[in-house]
């Protein structure tokens, strides 16, 4: 999977449970090698699977948390790709619902640099998301992502 991953589709597409399937293959395949903190801003809950969760008021404190870790792993690294261990995991945070933190201006910071650094520190992102549309995105944000990184899910009452 790369190391930053989008999920577009409208409600009653299958996002949530697309980040089901993502969360238990990276811990089917990658076992005590990975650990996946969740983010759900606006339905806390109701994701299935991650070691860690957080609701929107605990957010800015779990990506805190997240981008200090890559951060101290950047500065501990060779500027080669990081090697996850049982003891030190590679970490991917999972957000469902991500609008409200890329509206944040703190949130959106932390997970630009997240989305930055991930591959060299082990600190993946999966964002679930209804809209990709500039009044929702941060532009440095947005770019980041690339073909390959996006699944577009169809709303299966549409299709």
């Amino acid at each position: 999977m790369p190391v930053t991953h989008l999920i577009v589709g409208r409600p009653g597409s299958g996002r949530t449970r697309t980040v089901e399937q993502l969360i238990a293959t990276e811990k089917l395949t990658s076992g005590p090698t990975v650990t996946v903190w969740g983010i759900e801003p606006t339905r806390p809950g109701r994701l299935r699977g991650p070691d860690r969760t957080a609701d929107a008021d605990q957010a800015v404190q779990l990506l805190t948390e997240a981008a200090a870790i890559a951060g101290r792993r950047l500065g501990n690294g060779s500027g080669r790709e990081y090697e996850p261990t049982a003891a030190e995991p590679r970490i991917q945070v999972v957000i469902d619902g991500a609008e409200p933190l890329l509206r944040d201006t703190e949130a959106a910071g932390l997970l630009q640099f997240l989305v930055v650094v991930g591959r060299t520190t082990g600190v993946e992102t999966v964002l679930a998301v209804t809209d990709t549309g500039l009044d929702t995105w941060p532009i440095a944000l947005r770019r980041r992502f690339h073909d390959g990184a996006v699944t577009q899910l169809t709303d299966p009452r549409t299709a």
